[in-house]
């Protein structure tokens, strides 16, 4: 994984990134991100994680992170491009199941399209206050070869936070995946300052014990041009 994700300027939106692999000798895992700047100046952004550990896990993510890239170009949304890459992860030598969560980001109207594989949600921080976005329906990568999946949207804020994360942060043996979520949750109060130095507390104060992969990405929305609201809906 880089280690700072490339500038999204261009798309009205600033990141920040970090990757955190559970074996520390091979410092590689199954985790990874995703930001890219598309040809339409729309921005992807993904999470993953791919069954396992380090290099035969890390093998199969890079496979899977190249397929989305090259499927993205297609300007295709959130879960068609999941659909697609369910398709092609039955294809691989090495046929890999992942979970993941898919988002595009269009400046023009600040809207957010989403979809999951399985996956954690995304959360938004907005004045100061964290919520977890809804979990549209979607197995994992892998599950099913004829699988489908929803997708949500949401209009974003000036200054919206939006956390795309995967399960190493969060999952303890002794507590639910709910729980887990309701203390990450509740532990994120307060206005943002610096993207990087928040990634950095949140991987700091994480009471995971699981010894899993861990990748995050943040991003903050910057001033630009906005449309009517659009109220959060399902396809």
């Amino acid at each position: 994984m880089p280690p700072e994700p490339p500038p999204l300027d261009a798309a009205g939106l600033t990141a920040a990134a970090r990757y955190r692999p559970a074996a520390q000798e091979e410092r590689v895992g199954g985790d990874w991100y995703d930001a890219v700047l598309l040809p339409d100046r729309t921005a992807l952004l993904v999470v993953g994680d791919r069954a396992g550990h380090g290099i035969e896990a890390a093998t199969g993510m890079v496979a899977l992170r190249n397929a989305l890239r090259g499927l993205a170009v297609t300007g295709a949304g959130p879960a068609q491009l999941l659909a697609w890459l369910n398709t092609a992860a039955d294809e691989l030598s090495d046929p890999a199941t992942a979970t993941a969560v898919c988002a595009r980001y269009d400046p023009a109207c600040r809207e957010l399209r989403w979809a999951r594989a399985g996956h954690l949600p995304p959360l938004l921080v907005r004045g100061g206050h964290a919520r977890l976005l809804p979990m549209p329906d979607g197995v994992l990568i892998g599950a099913a070869p004829d699988a489908e999946y929803e997708e949500d949207t949401l209009v974003l804020e000036p200054g919206d936070v939006l956390l795309l994360y995967t399960d190493g942060l969060v999952e303890r043996r002794d507590q639910s995946v709910e729980d887990s979520l309701r203390r990450l949750v509740g532990g994120l109060r307060g206005p943002i300052d610096d993207l990087g130095r928040f990634l950095d507390r949140l991987l700091d104060r994480s009471t995971a014990d699981t010894d899993d992969d861990t990748s995050l990405i943040a991003v903050r929305v910057s001033d630009g041009c906005r449309q009517a609201e659009v109220p959060g809906s399902r396809t």
